[in-house]
């Protein structure tokens, strides 16, 4: 027959082990949700975010200036985006403010007029350090013109707004109205 110390001494775990036990279930769990978690549209979230809150920016800079244009120009792994004044073109003006986001798996494409959703209509205006998207203000704020710079006629005249899309996902992407305010999802 036990004695009444040597039962009591059999029951129940160690805090050793419920240590042990906790840090193992951690660890799993950690290796299970980075698995389930999409890095791709948590980054294309935030470059949305983050454009959008410069537009807004840039749109407030224009408010009694002509000539005041926001330059989204990706960059190797960056978007750089530029409010600038006295806008010639993309490399004649004078600089407002500079931003730069980071945007790995984020692809952008742009147009102008074209408001249907970005997975109804697919861009063919990719945005690259050698064609970047222009969104020129008057000075009321409202879009004027811009576009991809190498799109055929550009500058174009804005009349029903603009969108940039991000990866093709209305969810992450961006519609500007006429007046020039930015928001997120499709333009309609």
């Amino acid at each position: 027959m036990l004695s009444k110390a040597t039962s009591d001494k059999n029951q129940g775990f160690t805090v050793i082990e419920i240590v042990i036990v906790i840090l193992i279930i951690g660890i799993v769990s950690v290796f299970v949700f980075s698995r389930q978690l999409d890095g791709d549209v948590y980054n294309a979230a935030v470059v949305r975010d983050q454009v959008i809150s410069l537009a807004r920016s840039s749109q407030q800079q224009a408010l009694g200036r002509s000539d005041v244009a926001m330059i989204i120009r990706p960059t190797g792994n960056n978007l750089v985006i530029t409010t600038v004044e006295d806008f010639v073109d993309t490399n004649t003006f004078t600089l407002m403010q500079t931003s730069s986001i980071d945007m790995r798996s984020v692809v952008m494409a742009g147009d102008v007029n074209i408001t249907d959703s970005c997975s109804a209509t697919l861009s063919t205006n990719t945005l690259s350090n050698a064609s970047p998207m222009v969104i020129q203000y008057d000075e009321l704020g409202d879009l004027y013109r811009g576009g991809v710079t190498s799109v055929v006629g550009y500058p174009i005249a804005v009349t029903n707004g603009m969108r940039l899309c991000i990866n093709d996902d209305p969810v992450v992407s961006i519609c500007f109205s006429p007046a020039g305010f930015p928001f997120q999802g499709n333009c309609q």
